[in-house]
C-alpha cells in the first residue's frame, strides 16, 4: 500500500492497484468514506481505463451511508444497463434516471472528451449492478427522466462482501461530486442533500480533483470581465461581494458593483408571490457578504445569471472580489 500526498490532484487515502495516467490523472482517485457499524469506510479508486473501480478500507468521515438526510430506505431496486455522457442512467425496466443534484461535466476547450471519460468511470461502477433509487416527483420531467436520489453498493475487493445482505449503500450523486466527476446542481429536488453535496464539491475543488483540475472550471471572480466574455452561454460559478439588492416585482436583483450593465448581477425570479416574499427575506441580509452563484451566464446586457431559487446563492466567506459594502445600487 502507498498513499498520495494531500496536494492538488490527490488526497490522503489508501489504495489498491495503479493510478490512472495522462489527462485522467485528476480523476484517478477520491475517498468515499461512510458511516458503518464497524466505524469503517470505503475508498473508491476510479483507476485507469479498463481497470474498473477498486476499494480499500479507510477511516469514516466525509460521505455518509444512505441513512441521513438522503436515506435509501424504501427505494426501488433496478439494474443499470447503460450510462450516457449526461451521467443519466438507463435501467433494464426502461426508466431513465437523472441523479438529483448532479451537474455533469461538459467538454472544454482544453479537454473535449471530459464528459465521455466521466461517463465511462460511472459506467465502470454501475452498469450491470443493482441500484436503489428514490423518485423525487410523481412522474417524469419534461425530458422523460425520473429525477431521483440514487444509491449503490460500492464495488468490493472480495465477491463475498459484494453480495452481503447488509451491504451499505453509497449516495451516487455525492460520490460523483466528491470525486470531481460532477458539480452540484441546485434544485428543489436536491435541497434535502444540499449541505452534503456542497461539502463534497468543496473538498474536490480544494484538492483539484477531476474537472476542478481544468482551468475552464475555475470559479470566476465577479470583477473578472475577461472570463465572462470567454464563458458566455455556459454554466458557471461566480464568486463576489454583494454591493446591493433591489426588489422590483416580479424580480429581485443582486448587484456586485455600481455599474448596471457593466458589473455582474444576479436576477432571481421566484415562482409565485409566496416564494417571492421568502426569497427576498432570505437575500435581504446578504448585502456586503461574499457569495457564490451558479447558473447559465448571459452577457447580452452585461454579465448576469438568472435563477429561480435563492438556494442557488451560497455563502462563500471572505472572497477575492473587491465590490465594497455600501456601493451604490444601480437604478
Amino acid at each position: 500500500m502507498s498513499s498520495i500526498p494531500n496536494t492538488p490532484g490527490g488526497r490522503q487515502w489508501r489504495k489498491f492497484g495503479a493510478l490512472g495516467r495522462g489527462p485522467w490523472r485528476g480523476f484517478a482517485g477520491a475517498q468515499f468514506p461512510f458511516r458503518a457499524g464497524a466505524a469503517l469506510g470505503l475508498a473508491i479508486l476510479f483507476s485507469g481505463a479498463g481497470a474498473g473501480a477498486v476499494v480499500a478500507l479507510a477511516p469514516a468521515g466525509g460521505l455518509r451511508a444512505a441513512d441521513g438526510l438522503c436515506p435509501g430506505d424504501g427505494g426501488t431496486s433496478a439494474r443499470v444497463v447503460s450510462v450516457d455522457e449526461r451521467l443519466e442512467l438507463a435501467l433494464e425496466n426502461g426508466i431513465r434516471l437523472k441523479i438529483a443534484g448532479v451537474d455533469p461535466p461538459r467538454p472544454t476547450p482544453g479537454d473535449p472528451d471530459l464528459d465521455f471519460r466521466a461517463r465511462d468511470r460511472l459506467a465502470q461502477w454501475l452498469v450491470g449492478q443493482e441500484i436503489l433509487f428514490r423518485p423525487l416527483a410523481p412522474g417524469p420531467d419534461r425530458w422523460g427522466r425520473v429525477v431521483a436520489f440514487v444509491f449503490a453498493v460500492a464495488p468490493e475487493t472480495t465477491p463475498a462482501s459484494t453480495n452481503g445482505p447488509g451491504a451499505a449503500q453509497l449516495p451516487v450523486g455525492e460520490a460523483l461530486i466528491d470525486a470531481g466527476l460532477a458539480r452540484y446542481e441546485p434544485s428543489a429536488a436536491a435541497r434535502p442533500c444540499r449541505s452534503a453535496l456542497l461539502a463534497a464539491e468543496a473538498g474536490a475543488r480544494a484538492s483539484g480533483l477531476g474537472l476542478w483540475a481544468d482551468p475552464y472550471y475555475a470559479i470566476i471572480a465577479a470583477a473578472d470581465r475577461l472570463s465572462f466574455a470567454e464563458k458566455a452561454g455556459s454554466s458557471v460559478i461566480v464568486e463576489g461581494r454583494i454591493a446591493g439588492i433591489a426588489s422590483r416585482r416580479p424580480r429581485i436583483t443582486l448587484y456586485f458593483g455600481p455599474r448596471r450593465g457593466g458589473d455582474f448581477s444576479v436576477t432571481i425570479l421566484p415562482r409565485n408571490s409566496k416564494t417571492y416574499e421568502a426569497a427576498y427575506a432570505s437575500l435581504a441580509g446578504l448585502t456586503g457578504q461574499t457569495v457564490r452563484v451558479r447558473g447559465l451566464l448571459d452577457t447580452r446586457f452585461g454579465p448576469q445569471i438568472e435563477i429561480s431559487d435563492p438556494d442557488e446563492v451560497e455563502a462563500a466567506g471572505q472572497g477575492q472580489d473587491a465590490a465594497a459594502p455600501g456601493s451604490p445600487v444601480p437604478r
